[in-house]
């Protein structure tokens, strides 16, 4: 496993998306992800970063009218308290676009962490496929998904290409209670910015299901400007810090996030 970059030419979609859309400098940022580049993080690229002032030039070259027929009144009627619904429209895409970038980076980090500490344990075996962890059924499922997706085109099925095609709902599941007694304490010892005794379980399943919901808002093309706004990044770089301090200070030092938020149409 690479270390995090710190930008993709190319990533993947997550699931439920339905082919690939290829982004070009000039589209308007929101959550297209690029099915190319083997990798389910949904980093996105850096093309699709715009100032913002660029924002606010985009919002102001559609009526309100043509937005609804495009999104729906319904969609719409959340950003009509704004004095530019479409201004607001844009940054909130923008918002969810500089958000997810950095739950892509987080991904990355945390399963990268957990493979590091559970790899070494299974011998000649992938630990996916290790009888000590009594995987119960529904991991089983996600596994040989995992599995088909790395191996298609014909491509050979590394570990690498594997822990690539996990969902962020699987890392999430490994953390829960049903495998306290067989993951966990091996996969505790990702948590390296934590102590020994700090390494709670229960707490960090808790900080993973709040990315995770979040994760699934925004790739469900639901807005986050109604979440707590401080909680967007601070989540985040919570978790980064509780798996390596220096990975979350690089995370914090790129991302978007501040910058965005400052910007928020009236």
């Amino acid at each position: 496993m690479g270390q995090i970059p710190s930008q993709m030419a190319q990533v993947r979609g997550v699931e439920g998306d339905h082919g690939p859309v290829f982004l070009g400098k000039t589209v308007t940022p929101a959550i297209h992800l690029v099915f190319q580049g083997g990798d389910r993080s949904g980093v996105f690229c850096s093309n699709v970063r715009q100032p913002a002032q660029e924002i606010k030039r985009m919002g102001s070259r559609v009526s309100v009218g043509q937005l609804e027929v495009w999104a729906s009144p319904a969609r719409l009627a959340k950003y009509r308290q704004a004095s530019d619904p479409v201004a607001l429209y844009v940054w909130s895409s923008e918002l969810s676009a500089a958000v997810f970038e950095m739950i892509g980076h987080v991904e990355v980090l945390l399963r990268n962490a957990i493979d590091t500490r559970l790899s070494p344990k299974s011998g000649n075996l992938a630990w996916y496929d290790d009888p000590f962890y009594h995987f119960n059924s529904q991991t089983t499922q996600d596994i040989a998904k995992a599995k088909a997706r790395a191996g298609g085109g014909g491509k050979a099925v590394t570990s690498d290409r594997v822990i690539s095609e996990l969902t962020f709902g699987f890392w999430r599941y490994m953390l829960s209670s049903t495998y306290q007694a067989t993951v966990w304490p091996r996969a505790s010892r990702a948590f390296q910015g934590l102590q020994r005794s700090q390494r709670n379980r229960a707490n960090i399943e808790r900080e993973v299901l709040a990315i995770a919901d979040t994760r699934n808002r925004i790739a469900h093309q639901e807005p986050v400007f109604t979440l707590p706004q401080a909680q967007l990044e601070a989540d985040i770089i919570n978790l980064a810090a509780h798996i390596d301090p220096q990975a979350a200070q690089w995370m914090q030092s790129i991302s978007r996030v501040s910058h965005v938020l400052a910007a928020r149409p009236s």
